[in-house]
């Protein structure tokens, strides 16, 4: 992948919601089968939104709300792996370092753990579903 070709940048909802829920649409609803009710939870206008693109592709996407909360982390399949989602999560974490929060933390499903600890998030407290999916919260330990 041609890394230069790889755009990843902070937008708003009115400003890119086609292009966000695409991709959600893809990762969330299609691949997990979380519902469309949960999914498209109403809060999206009032997070700051981050859309990665390729070449004129969108392919990854996440949101931070205002109390530090990362969320809706996802890539479409085609580039998993590529280290697109952690570029992705250098950003955000660097926005969620600039607003008045207590910690920044997200809810992981069970199988991204890893990729999570591997930035630097810790678990903390017992699993529980959202979705139908196993998930734990896990908190930023700031470097």
């Amino acid at each position: 992948m041609n890394s230069k070709a790889l755009n990843i940048f902070e937008t708003s909802w009115d400003q890119s919601s086609l292009e966000i829920n695409q991709i959600r649409e893809k990762v969330f609803i299609e691949e997990q089968k979380v519902p469309r009710s949960i999914e498209m939870d109403g809060h999206d206008k009032d997070c700051h939104q981050f859309l990665a693109t390729y070449k004129k592709l969108n392919i990854g996407t996440a949101r931070l709300r205002k109390y530090g909360k990362i969320e809706r982390v996802s890539v479409i399949k085609e580039f998993r792996s590529l280290g697109i989602g952690s570029k992705i999560m250098e950003i955000i974490i660097n926005k969620a370092r600039t607003l008045d929060t207590n910690e920044i933390y997200l809810h992981s499903q069970e199988d991204s753990i890893r990729f999570y600890e591997n930035i630097g998030f810790k678990t903390v407290g017992n699993y529980f579903f959202e979705a139908e999916i196993k998930h734990i919260k896990m908190i930023y330990k700031q470097t």
